[in-house]
């Protein structure tokens, strides 16, 4: 039985893997499931006993990576995440797979299939130097898979469903449940999406930054950014009187974004 801890802060994304794993041939159990940075670092200080991580990147309070470099962790980690570009982090860690959202379960089953290999030291066609070509086939794969992003999101009224057009969207505002995206003539749509971080996993990160829990900002539609304080960034909006800023703990990430 392969014990496993699963870090993960979004519900959906908690079930699915473990619909995923009830599919599996091997024998896992989930023996906790942890939402938050903090609950990452209460947990494992107390040196549980743990085969298998599972393990998204960002998490409501923060990013995971600070958590697993100061715990020293020597158990392996399959990342499970929206984002494509920490994959060089996540092996500087103990990560042996990075599984990008939305996977499919093929790909699930052959992340636990390397884990398998990993731990018992199965080597297949007898040969050493097969087992590390495969695994490293598996890598390259993983790391130069393409995502394919959300081309429009559909908007539902009372009398018909019209398609709003991502390249036409300046920024998306999540509000207690509520997404709204904002168009680039500045016009509000209601769409089906509950969570900010639902929306995140359906567009190009290149395109789109989140700048702080409720706003996921498009990187063409801003006209000019400036100091909003010490520790924050103001950003305005083209077509738009509308300034937007960047939290704390993303002002330094976004800089990054921009390439400033």
């Amino acid at each position: 039985m392969i014990k496993v801890v699963l870090v993960e802060d979004e519900m959906p994304a908690r079930k699915k893997i473990k619909k995923y794993i009830e599919k599996l041939k091997h024998p896992v159990e989930v023996i906790k499931e942890l939402e938050t940075v903090e609950d990452v670092l209460a947990f494992f200080t107390n040196d549980p006993v743990v085969d298998l991580i599972l393990s998204d990147i960002e998490l409501l309070d923060g990013n995971v990576f600070g958590a697993y470099k100061n715990l020293e962790l020597k158990i392996p980690i399959i990342f499970c995440t929206a984002y494509n570009e920490f994959w060089m982090n996540a092996f500087e860690t103990t990560g042996i797979a990075y599984l990008l959202k939305p996977y499919s379960f093929e790909r699930f089953e052959k992340a636990l299939e390397k884990y398998l290999i990993l731990n018992t030291g199965k080597v297949y066609e007898s040969s050493n130097s097969v087992l590390l070509e495969k695994l490293n086939s598996y890598l390259n794969k993983s790391s130069q898979e393409t995502k394919v992003f959300q081309g429009s999101f559909p908007v539902k009224t009372s009398k018909y469903t019209y398609f709003l057009k991502v390249d036409d969207i300046m920024y998306f505002q999540a509000d207690y449940g509520v997404v709204f995206a904002f168009d680039k003539e500045n016009k509000k749509h209601v769409l089906n999406q509950t969570s900010l971080k639902s929306i995140e996993e359906m567009v190009d990160s290149e395109k789109f930054f989140k700048i702080n829990r409720s706003e996921l900002i498009g990187r063409i539609y801003i006209e000019k950014i400036s100091r909003y304080d010490k520790n924050s960034i103001a950003i305005n909006i083209l077509n738009s009187k509308t300034i937007l800023k960047t939290s704390q703990n993303k002002t330094a990430e976004f800089s990054n974004w921009l390439g400033i």
